[in-house]
């Protein structure tokens, strides 16, 4: 255990002194021959803290002798750190400031030195001699970062973190004066005009502070140990008691590493507010305060996880647009060593001492899906991320002038990739290339990427490297690689992954569905394929220069499988015009016909002349009844007697027709036509049609596919 002896007047003196001028405390060579000045005594084995002065004694027999302090180097005594000159009695005091690590005392022969309690026992080896000093750390923050000079929220502790327990302290600033801090804090009392804390600090304390009745203002408190060189400033706005609050309008923000993070900060009432990113918890906690300086309610703060925490100052962290960062920044832990872990970052927003809202970032591990090849028609716009994801279709086959575009799909790269040469950084473990893998006998190049535009997609976690294909050759592949390294702070050393894909550039064309017919209606259908790239539009022209000219345009669309089709109007071109259908670009041309349309031939075989139609008088239920009997009598002998219908001529089926007709009909005249159901007659002759002939009725009797059923039918209903 370290035996101490403070001496509180001459080390708040060295203190006061070092912070007023710039004067180190107790510089290595210091040497004191008063013991009232030593913290320590020299004991063998004893762990001390940086700063602190150490005394021992040799005894009267080494008075004025010359002995030294010298560092352990491998085991053995190493360089000279200070000589010291013994007093009358053999004693001496020395300054331990500036050292860090193990020890030894040597006589004046240069022996290594054992000590108990400050005394001198006698020379030894150099592991029995030796003695450890360490610097203490030391880390003062208010547990909030604002406070108000009245009411509940006028309380903020000072927190203090040390790698020591057991300490004595002082307090200063620049702005409280030391019976100020006495009132301020609690523990704390004014002492020879130092404000001096009443107890030792743990090495994780906490000691109360209400800031009642403080002027407005911004405060900074240093915390400097009683017999150490360690120190650290506390700081903390005081403010008058605010109407208003600020929220957050995202309070769950999830991102991965190395990406950038967004939170929005609303205001209602204020125009500013005090935030506090991170936790000790997470070795990183940073204050700042955002200003809404464009008056419309809400703030974004930009967080770099790749570059935030490297630093002291606000490197990392910023205000989106017109609004501002207010230039309190504060980075309350050390700067961690490299980009921002996997871990959640807590986030809390406050107005005057109040804390008006709490969120969190959580930042996942990054990843790679691996990279794409998309492409895009020429005269499409391709100037932004939104017009590309636009008019892009993924494809590996690229017509000749059409956009090549290589898609890298990977998150946890926004931080420190915004342009080609972040892409390929050999000190963050990325690399791009693109290769003209050659052919025969050809050997592949690389084709420069300078040639191309890059544009960066952070919402979706992608990247464009879009490429003109008039500057690649055709009908030779092409490989992309994307590489991330064991360079990358994200990856472990040995585990780098390469992401591939091929493409080929293809001579660009069009052709047609051929033959090319087309009815005579008014949504002609005419198609086709292109190794155009999709969503190119074509210009479809039909035309005819012959006794009837004429010129049809239109406008197709190439799908993502190739494929386009056109709809024009023929309704008004003969059928069997022949035509020439064109494309400009790329170029094509046929030759078409117009054809009938569908169903048009059957629809005029079974239409009827106004002259084959005659006109029967009405008939009663009763007859009809009658009719319909002897039709189910007549149904067999009919069919036995077929052969002989057909040899009838033509004068005798007339004839007949109209002796039947005659009795069946009333004398009232009318004009309704009654239809003829007997198989030897039309489905919808009348009595002056004719009849059946071997063919149709064969046809009638449904062996024929679109007919009636087998049986002839006698009613209507029965077609």
């Amino acid at each position: 255990m370290t035996r101490t002896r403070t001496s509180v007047l001459l080390t708040a003196l060295l203190v006061v002194a070092s912070l007023t001028a710039g004067v180190s405390v107790g510089a290595s060579t210091n040497q004191a021959q008063d013991d009232d000045v030593a913290d320590a005594v020299v004991q063998s084995g004893e762990v001390y803290w940086q700063g602190q002065f150490l005394q021992f004694s040799a005894g009267e027999a080494n008075a004025s002798n010359v002995w030294s302090v010298r560092q352990v180097e491998d085991g053995e005594v190493g360089n000279l750190v200070t000589e010291l000159l013994l007093d009358g009695t053999g004693s001496a005091v020395f300054a331990t400031t500036n050292l860090d690590g193990q020890y030894v005392v040597v006589n004046a022969d240069g022996e290594p030195v054992t000590f108990e309690n400050g005394e001198a026992q006698t020379v030894g080896s150099v592991s029995e001699a030796s003695f450890e000093v360490t610097p203490q750390t030391l880390n003062a923050t208010f547990d909030s970062a604002t406070a108000e000079n009245a009411g509940p929220d006028a309380r903020s502790d000072l927190q203090l973190q040390s790698n020591r327990a057991g300490y004595g302290f002082y307090l200063f600033s620049e702005q409280l004066s030391a019976s100020e801090l006495a009132d301020v804090f609690q523990n704390v009392e004014v002492r020879d005009g130092e404000a001096v804390a009443t107890r030792n600090a743990s090495d994780d304390d906490v000691f109360e502070a209400n800031f009642s009745g403080v002027e407005p203002g911004t405060y900074d408190v240093t915390v400097v140990p009683a017999d150490g060189v360690a120190r650290d400033t506390a700081t903390i706005t005081v403010s008058e008691p605010v109407e208003g609050t600020a929220g957050l309008a995202n309070a769950t923000v999830i991102e991965q590493r190395g990406d950038v993070a967004r939170f929005n900060v609303t205001f209602d009432g204020v125009e500013r507010a005090r935030v506090q990113l991170g936790s000790r918890e997470v070795s990183y906690l940073s204050r700042f305060t955002v200003v809404d300086a464009d008056g419309d309610g809400e703030a974004t703060v930009e967080v770099n996880t790749f570059r935030a925490g490297l630093s002291e100052n606000a490197s990392g962290v910023s205000v989106v647009g017109e609004d501002e960062m207010g230039d309190d920044f504060r980075m309350v832990t050390e700067p961690i060593s490299g980009p921002f872990d996997a871990a959640t970052y807590p986030i809390v927003v406050s107005v005057g001492a109040t804390r008006t809202a709490v969120g969190s970032l959580t930042l996942n591990e990054r990843s790679t899906e691996g990279v794409q090849i998309w492409t895009a028609p020429d005269r499409a716009n391709v100037s932004s991320v939104s017009r590309l994801t636009e008019v892009a279709a993924q494809d590996d086959t690229i017509g000749f002038q059409d956009w090549a575009i290589v898609q890298i799909e990977t998150s946890g790269l926004s931080g420190y990739v915004q342009n080609l040469s972040d892409l390929n950084n050999e000190s963050t473990g990325l690399s791009m290339t693109l290769t003209n893998l050659g052919g025969q006998n050809v050997q592949p190049t690389e084709v420069s990427l300078d040639q191309g535009e890059f544009f960066v997609d952070e919402t979706g976690d992608r990247y464009f490297l879009v490429l003109d294909s008039n500057a690649l050759e055709q009908g030779v592949p092409y490989e992309a690689n994307f590489t991330v390294s064991g360079a990358n702070p994200y990856v472990e050393a040995g585990n780098g992954t390469s992401y591939v894909t091929n493409f080929t550039v293809v001579e660009r064309n069009a052709s047609f569905d051929e033959p090319v017919e087309v009815p005579a209606s008014s949504d002609a259908t005419i198609s086709g394929s292109s190794t155009a790239a999709p969503g190119t539009e074509l210009t479809i022209e039909a035309s005819n220069t012959a006794d009837a000219p004429f010129l049809k345009r239109g406008t197709a669309t190439v799908e993502e499988d190739g494929t386009w089709e056109v709809s024009l109007d023929f309704s008004d071109v003969a059928e069997g015009t022949n035509f020439t259908v064109t494309i400009d670009d790329p170029e094509a041309n046929a030759t078409g016909t117009v054809v009938a349309a569908e169903g048009q031939a059957g629809a005029q075989a079974e239409t009827t002349t106004p002259e084959e139609t005659t006109t029967a008088p009405e008939t009663t239920p009763a007859d009809e009844g009658e009719a319909s009997d002897e039709g189910d009598e007549d149904d067999e002998a009919e069919d036995g007697a077929a052969d002989a219908d057909e040899e009838t001529t033509p004068e005798e089926e007339a004839g007949a027709d109209e002796e039947e007709t005659t009795e069946e009909t009333t004398t009232e005249e009318t004009t309704t036509t009654t239809p003829c159901w007997r198989p030897d007659c039309w489905r919808s002759g009348g009595a002056d049609s004719r009849r059946l002939d071997g063919a149709d009725r064969q046809r009638f009797d449904g062996t024929a596919p679109n007919r009636p059923p087998s049986r002839y039918a006698t009613t209507p209903g029965d077609l």
